[in-house]
């Protein structure tokens, strides 16, 4: 190859000119000085190995392990970071649109730039495919290794794989090819290979091999059938036959018509065609008879499909399953397009289904998006939880309130509840739940979110994500500011985070509900779609009427704020420094107008301050961070 000998030259070249200088300096022949400058030359090149061993490989064998366990950790870090940054840009990023070393006294406005980065959020959003993390197999990469067996370290594979996809492949697979002994050590660490994550065109062959080598350890599966391709992307469809078209002329000066016929290939469909499914419905039927039957082993299990037909086999499956034994984490996700919300359709498909006949001793989180299960007859799997998500369920698949109140009563430890358009149906009684923390309520109806509120008591709740949308909810804002029938303060006096998407209300009520936060530390705050959602944003500089602090909110140190341009959120951190609530965490949406002065400003008047880049759907919102938990 042509870079090969241009390097044998440079090699050469190289070696000579450290020949004739060892000729000089030491006297020696020259071909003694050739061999001692070859050696030289050959000490410290990262592509040859040491000649008396790699210092590395005398490290105690289990060193080395909790080694590669720590790549591996960086490696999913890493990709969940590329993928979904919190950070935004870093301090000093590039992208700006005037000096770097410019004068900040100047008054320029240049407008930051920022990437393109997805935030991570956690509560429900419809729909969203999930980015590909290490552990995931697509499909067209490399074989599965065929080395699984002791008696097949002479056979790497080295020279099977394809190179120009190394930097894609996983960090445990990466140090099992490195040498002999690396992989040895690899693949006796079972625990490498416990995150097995099918998505895109899985390699079914590599997915077998990890789980063979988790030696029976347990196993953290998603199977992430969302991702689609262009018709023909991937199938091996015949050349399309020559057509005849008939083509039509009008001459306006003589007023007539002539026509001539063209046989060629077919014209172009200007319309995109439809996508299709990377895993078809038989691909899903081949990765649930691979996990199966370790099903003792699952500790996590999610499953994401676009449509109801792919989750209807998925819950036959899982009926017929005789106990998940282990299972702590479960998670059903359907993302059907649809606008009905009162009947489930297809109606074939409403069959209500225990998974794991109702035997999963360890089960502490569930999510349900768009799924439905035999609720009644699921209770008694379904307690002891910590965590509950329900979203997207039409009216006449939802769990009874009667249902939905025992689950609650056996889940004592319940932190979290998340209910987006979906919860329980019928009567609603009170009901406490002493432990919960956190609480999600999005695009529920105000007729239906002001009994279950009223019904809910929450003496603990310090975390609440709120997305109301298309009607008014002055009544519910208030509501939520009253003190309960028999209590002392308010739901929302005993708050320290709040996530606020979107809440039309009256001014008065937005004022009422904002007075009640005299414990509030963390604010997240979208101003970006509904206009009223502004006056949240105007009441943080303002004094709350007889109350004997400065402003409202006025323990209020975190803020991240998006749909608000810069000067407007600078008055802000200035009125309340001065007003003695000052804010000390500033995060910002990178699409809103920052300037340069505004972004220095910041820096230089607030103990942190980052750019965040919000996601492009409209949904998306925030529950409960872990960063918050740790308060």
């Amino acid at each position: 190859m042509a870079g090969d000998t241009t390097f044998d030259a440079m090699f050469g070249e190289d070696l000579k000119q450290r020949a004739a200088k060892l000729v000089v300096e030491h006297g020696i022949s020259y071909t003694e000085a050739l061999k001692k400058a070859e050696e030289q030359m050959r000490q410290n090149n990262p592509f040859i190995p040491p000649a008396h061993g790699c210092p590395v490989n005398d490290l105690p064998p289990e060193l080395l392990a909790h080694i590669f366990e720590l790549g591996r950790q960086m490696d999913i870090e890493e990709a969940y970071a590329d993928d979904f940054s919190d950070d935004g840009l870093d301090d000093e990023d590039e992208e700006w649109t005037d000096e770097e070393d410019g004068d900040d006294d100047k008054e320029v406005d240049e407008v930051v730039v920022e990437h393109e980065e997805d935030v991570r959020m956690s509560s429900p959003v419809k729909p969203r495919a999930r980015p590909p993390i290490p552990g995931s197999f697509p499909g067209q990469e490399d074989e599965a290794d065929d080395e699984e067996e002791d008696g097949d370290d002479d056979a790497m594979d080295d020279d099977d794989d394809d190179e120009d996809d190394e930097d894609d492949r996983p960090f445990q697979e990466l140090a099992s090819h490195v040498c002999r002994h690396w992989r040895e050590i690899a693949l006796g660490t079972h625990t490498l290979w416990t995150r097995v994550e099918f998505e895109g065109h899985p390699n079914m062959e590599r997915a077998r091999a990890w789980i063979d080598r988790a030696n029976g350890l347990p196993l953290e599966i998603t199977v992430d059938c969302t991702s689609m391709h262009e018709p023909g992307a991937h199938d091996d469809d015949p050349e399309p036959e020559p057509q005849e078209v008939l083509l039509v002329s009008y001459d306006p000066t003589t007023g007539t018509l002539t026509s001539t016929t063209h046989t060629g290939p077919p014209l172009p469909n200007l319309e995109a065609p439809p996508q299709q499914p990377c895993v078809p419905v038989e691909g899903l039927v081949a990765i649930l008879d691979m996990i199966i039957p370790h099903v003792e082993q699952w500790r996590v299990l999610e499953i994401h499909v676009n449509t109801y037909d792919y989750m209807h086999k998925v819950m036959q499956r899982l009926a017929a399953c005789s106990s998940a034994p282990i299972l702590e984490e479960f998670g059903l996700y359907t993302y059907d397009d649809t606008e009905e919300y009162n009947v489930f359709e297809p109606p074939e498909l409403a069959t209500r289904l225990v998974p794991f006949h109702g035997i999963v001793p360890r089960l502490t989180h569930v999510s349900f998006w768009g799924v439905h299960i035999a609720w009644d007859e699921s209770t008694s799997f379904l307690r002891e939880l910590r965590d509950i998500e329900l979203a997207y369920h039409a009216k006449d698949v939802r769990p009874s309130f009667e249902t939905f109140r025992a689950i609650l009563d056996a889940s004592p430890q319940l932190e979290v509840l998340s209910l987006c358009l979906s919860g329980p149906v019928g009567d609603m009684e009170t009901v406490e739940v002493p432990s919960l923390r956190g609480l999600v309520l999005c695009y529920l109806e105000s007729e239906y979110a002001k009994p279950l509120m009223q019904a809910l008591v929450l003496p603990a709740l310090e975390e609440l994500t709120l997305a109301m949308q298309d009607e008014d909810f002055t009544e519910f804002a208030t509501q939520l500011a009253t003190p309960a029938r028999g209590e002392a303060r308010s739901l929302l006096s005993g708050l320290t985070s709040l996530k606020l998407k979107s809440l039309p209300c009256s001014n008065a009520a937005a004022a009422a509900f904002m007075g009640q936060l005299s414990g509030l530390r963390r604010l997240n705050l979208n101003c970006s779609g509904e206009d009223e959602m502004m006056q949240f944003f105007e009441l943080l500089q303002e004094v709350a009427p007889g109350q004997t602090a400065p402003l409202y909110c006025p323990k209020l140190e975190t803020l991240r704020i998006e749909g608000v341009d810069g000067p407007l959120v600078r008055k802000l951190i200035t009125t309340r420094r001065t007003a003695g609530a000052p804010i000390d965490d500033l995060s910002i949406s990178g699409r809103d107008e920052v300037t340069r002065k505004d972004e220095n400003w910041f820096r230089a008047n607030l103990k942190t301050f980052e750019f965040f880049e919000p996601s492009d759907s409209e949904d998306e919102l925030v529950a409960v961070d872990e960063d918050d938990e740790q308060d």
